[in-house]
């Protein structure tokens, strides 16, 4: 640690390494005392890359109680980073989150940046943080203080009340709300193929077999499209006994089979209700878009129209405009 010559007698007398080691003696037991984990490192904060390795010269006792770690085996940033984030995706997105707030905030003078974290304590076990640490503005060696303040509880009260609010809470798809959030995060700049799907003549099976079996029938045909559709596909209900898939990256033949499958199957599989197996077809509309023209709505509009042509026709069929 840094500290000016103190003047005595119009002489600079620089502190002696005994006080200088009483001091940080001193330092550390203060710290020690504290209830939030803590950890004291050395050298350069950097945002560079590759360049940002320091020594862990403290863990403080909270640190080590509720962390699990020492620093016989947590010895610098390189094995904190390893140990506490064991996914090397994971570990890869943090190391880039903490270069981009720490260019951040050293390029408008802050002190200290904070980021929320998923840890890993030693035992195997994994919390959410929100980590504090210091950063340096002049690139010269230092301590750097990093705080861990536990948010577990709150972090996944707000993830499980965020994934309800985008969640049809029947079919467990993107409901209309997290069908457009995903729209707007995804920022697709590839050609995008819309299924819109509706089973017809649902409020047969409604008015026949009751509001219990409709449920059944939905989450039903819910599970159907996720089982045929691509991975990088939102499926969403879409009100009702609509569904919309999105497809990003496809071509509108692409779009166009796998609704067409879609229906195959489901009129194949049909409905099994107490032991009796009842028919069930969908009709679908593609709606399609080339890359850097997207609009949900119009998206969505395009489909439904060619549905209604699809309905029009008999019903069990797909229809599109191809472009």
């Amino acid at each position: 640690m840094q500290r000016k010559d103190v003047a005595m007698n119009g002489k600079a007398d620089p502190l002696s390494k005994t006080s200088l080691d009483q001091f940080k003696q001193y330092f550390f037991d203060a710290l020690d005392v504290v209830p939030l984990p803590l950890l004291i490192s050395e050298g350069i904060v950097s945002d560079e890359i590759g360049n940002n390795n320091r020594a862990h010269i403290f863990f403080n006792q909270a640190f080590q109680q509720e962390l699990g770690y020492t620093l016989d085996n947590m010895p610098d940033i390189y094995q904190w980073f390893e140990k506490a984030y064991p996914d090397p995706d994971y570990r890869q997105e943090i190391i880039s989150q903490w270069h981009q707030v720490v260019h951040e905030a050293q390029a408008h003078g802050e002190k200290t940046v904070e980021l929320p974290a998923l840890v890993t304590h030693a035992d195997g076990q994994q919390r959410w943080y929100a980590v504090t640490a210091q950063v340096d503005v002049a690139p010269n060696p230092d301590w750097h203080i990093v705080v861990f303040r536990d948010i577990h509880q709150l972090k996944t009260s707000l993830d499980e009340t965020t994934h309800a609010s985008l969640t049809d809470s029947l079919t467990q798809l993107a409901n209309r709300r997290g069908l457009t959030d995903w729209f707007a995060q995804s920022a697709h700049r590839t050609a995008l193929g819309t299924i819109l799907l509706d089973i017809d003549r649902f409020k047969q099976v409604n008015d026949s077999l009751g509001h219990v079996a409709g449920d059944r029938l939905l989450t039903q045909i819910a599970s159907q499209l996720k089982q045929f559709s691509p991975p990088n596909a939102c499926c969403a209900r879409w009100g009702g006994e609509e569904f919309v898939i999105i497809i990003p990256d496809c071509t509108y033949q692409h779009a166009f089979q796998l609704a067409n499958t879609l229906c195959h199957h489901v009129y194949q599989e049909g409905f099994l209700w107490h032991a009796t197996r009842h028919q069930v077809s969908l009709s679908a509309g593609i709606g399609f878009t080339e890359a850097g023209h997207h609009s949900l709505d119009d998206l969505v509009a395009r489909a439904d129209q060619a549905m209604y042509i699809a309905k029009q026709r008999g019903r069990n069929q797909v229809c599109g405009d191809p472009p």
